[in-house]
């Protein structure tokens, strides 16, 4: 049993890592577009999701694969018909933030790897 909550929790590593990356590029996008006007922010959801599936108790393959991140526009507050709401300000911490995430989480993935090899070997080393 536990190899297999051991390869749920790679996938569920994975496909955090997937999300990460999606936010990375729509930040980016949000980054580019700070000064076209009419430009819609966007943001990516994909915590919450998995936050309720793992709460439920119910979260396995079948249900992670369900679970995906989803790209929202925002709504923001347009003062101008020349502005478009996206905050370089916000965008550039939610990049760093998001950039923090994704270098801890395929740290972990990888140390999970590492950890997976080493046992697969026999664990000796050398």
């Amino acid at each position: 049993m536990s190899g297999s909550v051991n390869m749920l929790s790679m996938d569920v590593g994975a496909k955090a890592i997937d999300a990460l990356w999606q936010r990375s590029n729509v930040i980016s996008d949000n980054i580019a577009n700070a000064d076209t006007p009419g430009y819609q922010q966007k943001s990516v959801s994909f915590e919450d999701q998995l936050s309720q599936a793992i709460s439920d108790g119910s979260l396995d393959a079948g249900e992670l694969s369900g679970i995906s991140p989803q790209i929202q526009v925002e709504s923001g507050d347009i003062s101008s018909s020349d502005s478009n709401g996206v905050d370089m300000e916000t965008q550039m911490v939610e990049l760093m933030r998001n950039q923090l995430q994704y270098s801890y989480l395929t740290r972990g993935v990888s140390d999970q790897l590492s950890m997976l090899k080493t046992a697969a070997s026999g664990g000796g080393g050398g």
